[in-house]
């Protein structure tokens, strides 16, 4: 991990972590929801592929740079939708694994959300060795080998955004797992949406964050038995 990232996922902990308190779990018969698109406005980078410099028979010459990912109408993908002011909700699903594999040299998915007491799930399904490096800023909180097949299960016993790196010469690869002390959280798809459902009626602040466009904040009230509408926007050029 370079200097710029490991600056950049640091200042991410700190403005996660100061939102995290501790969770509690309750009955939320009517619960409310968020839904809404991230879009990005303003001149959007263009991301050359990165190269390559082994294993072509199977990754290819070059594999695409998932850094910045546009689709119609701005429509933003890979951004991490969470809310921060929940102190208390609806049960994290502990029994259901979130999963990340290697395939083709690259981590899929780029980017994904999980809730603390969750198990990841890393998957090799490439036929040469992989390793997964997992960062919480400047702390290593696992580094395994990942042989043809092997798949690890790693507790996640920490709350902040996670950057994942391979180590085994695919200097390219990487992901990011943003782990939140509650279950009220998502990741934008292709079209940019997110919904996140089963809340507890209050007002809370919606926080998004994207790995180079930066992070914005929204104020939001939700209802009982309603699904409040939210659409957002980052500026292109943001953030370093």
């Amino acid at each position: 991990m370079d200097a710029g990232s490991g600056a950049l996922v640091a200042a991410c902990v700190l403005i996660a972590s100061a939102a995290f308190g501790e969770y509690r779990t309750i009955a939320v018969p009517n619960g409310g929801g968020v839904a809404g698109h991230v879009r990005v406005v303003g001149e959007v980078p263009t991301l050359p592929p990165q190269v390559v410099d082994k294993q072509h028979a199977q990754c290819g010459e070059t594999v695409k740079d998932e850094r910045v990912l546009v689709g119609a109408g701005g429509a933003l993908r890979n951004v991490v939708v969470t809310l921060n002011d929940v102190t208390a909700g609806k049960a994290v699903a502990r029994d259901q694994p979130v999963r990340l594999d290697n395939t083709k040299c690259t981590f899929v998915p780029h980017v994904l959300s999980a809730s603390l007491g969750q198990t990841l799930e890393i998957r090799n399904t490439d036929t040469f060795l992989h390793d997964a490096h997992a960062w919480l800023g400047t702390r290593t909180l696992f580094n395994v080998a990942l042989p043809k097949g092997r798949t690890v299960r790693k507790p996640l016993e920490d709350a902040g955004l996670v950057q994942i790196n391979c180590n085994v010469h695919h200097a390219w690869m990487h992901a990011y797992l943003y782990v939140a002390e509650h279950p009220y959280h998502a990741v934008t798809g292709a079209d940019g949406g997110f919904s996140i459902d089963g809340i507890p009626p209050g007002t809370y602040t919606v926080h998004v964050w994207h790995e180079l466009l930066g992070s914005a904040d929204r104020q939001v009230t939700v209802e009982s038995g309603k699904t409040t509408a939210l659409d957002l926007e980052l500026r292109a050029g943001a953030a370093p």
